[in-house]
């Protein structure tokens, strides 16, 4: 049984072993979460080495692993399809407890990276434990092809609302209030007056009528 979490690596170094396609996609991923990326390897994939240079949060080393390379980093990917590199990596930061994912190597990995896609700030991650990415990745398009494109707005107004309950509305419990946005989200016309009234610039007053 895996337990899953949502890791805050913003500003934390990340390394990152191997300069393949699969670990420019790894780099990318990370680039994006705000990570300080390090890449490790003897041989930088041109598109990785571009995106790198644009990017001041990536840092790129051209040389096998070395020990010591984990040293410090919050997270390790090891992006490679050398098995004794895998190894070796996973082993350092197994004696670091820092968490390790070598790519389609779940025995030299202590943790997995779930199939996922995001639409603004909702985040979806489907796994399979390792078992099979494919199924995972299989799962992941079906709930996003069930996912309404507009939720983007929907999670700006639900955000939008439940900022307005505690900073006006300090006598409501926050059972209260966690009751109030259950009920405008299970309710399909509230919600949609809800969006709209955030659309107008009034869902202060959308919201007090509620109550």
């Amino acid at each position: 049984m895996l337990y899953p979490i949502m890791y805050k690596i913003k500003g934390k170094r990340v390394v990152v072993i191997g300069g393949g396609q699969v670990a420019f996609r790894k780099v990318k991923d990370l680039a994006n979460c705000g990570a300080t990326v390090v890449v490790i390897a003897p041989d930088i994939h041109p598109e990785l080495e571009e995106y790198a240079a644009a990017n001041p949060a990536i840092t790129i080393i051209k040389r096998e692993y070395h020990a010591g390379d984990c040293a410090g980093a919050a997270l390790v990917f090891s992006a490679t399809n050398n098995s004794r590199v895998n190894r070796t990596v996973y082993e350092e930061a197994l004696a670091l407890n820092i968490p390790i994912n070598a790519v389609d190597d779940p025995d030299n990995s202590s943790f997995y990276v779930p199939s996922f896609f995001t639409r603004g700030p909702l985040l979806v991650a489907v796994s399979t434990g390792g078992a099979s990415p494919a199924m995972a990745a299989k799962v992941r398009r079906l709930i996003e092809q069930s996912i309404p494109q507009d939720i983007e707005i929907t999670l700006d107004t639900l955000n939008e609302a439940r900022t307005i309950l505690k900073e006006h509305y300090h006598h409501l419990t926050s059972h209260q209030r966690s009751e109030l946005l259950k009920a405008i989200v299970t309710d399909e016309m509230l919600l949609e007056q809800a969006v709209k009234a955030f659309k107008n610039n009034m869902l202060q007053e959308f919201l007090k009528s509620l109550l």
